[in-house]
């Protein structure tokens, strides 16, 4: 952390978003393709459902940092997160798991690109803004879903 102001940095960011991304894409690779084809649990996603989720969000969060960019200001979500979560479900069903798992490499790219890109003054902008949509979308977002990677839990 950036003891000067507290904010983390750019770079420090970065290297959060890496070490997040190579343990959640590990786990990822690591189960059987047919794994992530089944529901984690009865009543919820399958895994494959949960992967294009996190893509989605990926893909949002470059959205809203361009925003972000070019107007100075915070940008909202382009609707409401229940929403945008059901749309990313419903489009994973015709989708193979190959798709998906290639979708969500290229998400990450892009999005650790417009990360990049920032500067450490854009990142703490706003209350540290797009730190906190970052952390959200990303390595937060990733922690999160460690436990629908376990092979053991399948509904």
């Amino acid at each position: 952390m950036d003891t000067s102001s507290g904010q983390p940095t750019v770079a420090e960011t970065l290297a959060r978003m890496d070490e997040g991304w190579a343990d959640f894409r590990r786990r990822v690779h690591a189960l059987p393709g047919q794994l992530l084809e089944e529901h984690v649990t009865a009543d919820s996603w399958t895994r494959k459902q949960m992967l294009a989720h996190v893509a989605t969000w990926h893909e949002i969060t470059v959205e809203r940092l361009s925003g972000l960019v070019d107007t100075g200001e915070p940008q909202r979500t382009p609707d409401d997160e229940d929403v945008i979560n059901a749309r990313a479900a419903r489009a994973a069903v015709g989708r193979t798991t190959g798709e998906i798992l290639l979708d969500i490499e290229h998400t990450y790219k892009q999005l650790r690109r417009k990360v990049a890109r920032l500067t450490d003054e854009q990142l703490a902008e706003h209350d540290s803004w797009a730190a906190a949509v970052i952390a959200g979308n990303s390595y937060g977002h990733y922690r999160e879903h460690l436990a629908d990677l376990d092979p053991r839990h399948s509904g």
